[in-house]
């Protein structure tokens, strides 16, 4: 009796939809809030800033995408080859963040520097404590 429980759970856990990567939750974090924060900008400080806010907001979001989608492909792996492709992961994330900021102020040029600054850091504050729930829910 005690048996067939078990493998009844079993067979109604194989059937579950695998959990969604944790990881791309921050990323749509971001893309939902720059969709929210973005008009706001615009409506109060005017184009050149809504642009500069958006300009930074994508230094960290476009690296942060990459990220999930690298450390969400490394978790299916062996723990040991896991923490490598993390490692590679984090890597790229830092390179993608000084490319966009290099590509930003060499080619955009934007009107209102601080406001990519603030976009950025605001995103990444995101990052960071996104990431923190996520080591204290395991």
């Amino acid at each position: 009796m005690a048996q067939e429980r078990v493998g009844e759970k079993a067979v109604q856990a194989a059937h579950k939809t695998p959990p969604r990567p944790q990881y791309l939750r921050t990323t749509l974090i971001q893309m939902m809030l720059l969709l929210l924060v973005a008009p706001g900008v615009y409506l109060v400080a005017g184009l050149a800033s809504a642009v500069s806010l958006v300009c930074g907001a994508m230094c960290a979001i476009v690296p942060q995408a990459y990220f999930a989608v690298r450390i969400t492909a490394a978790a299916r792996k062996s723990a040991q080859h896991a923490a490598r492709l993390g490692l590679a992961a984090e890597g790229g994330k830092f390179v993608l963040s000084a490319v966009a900021f290099a590509l930003t102020f060499a080619v955009l040029q934007p009107a209102k520097p601080g406001l990519v600054f603030a976009g950025f850091g605001m995103f990444w504050v995101i990052q960071v404590v996104d990431g923190i729930r996520l080591l204290r829910a395991r």
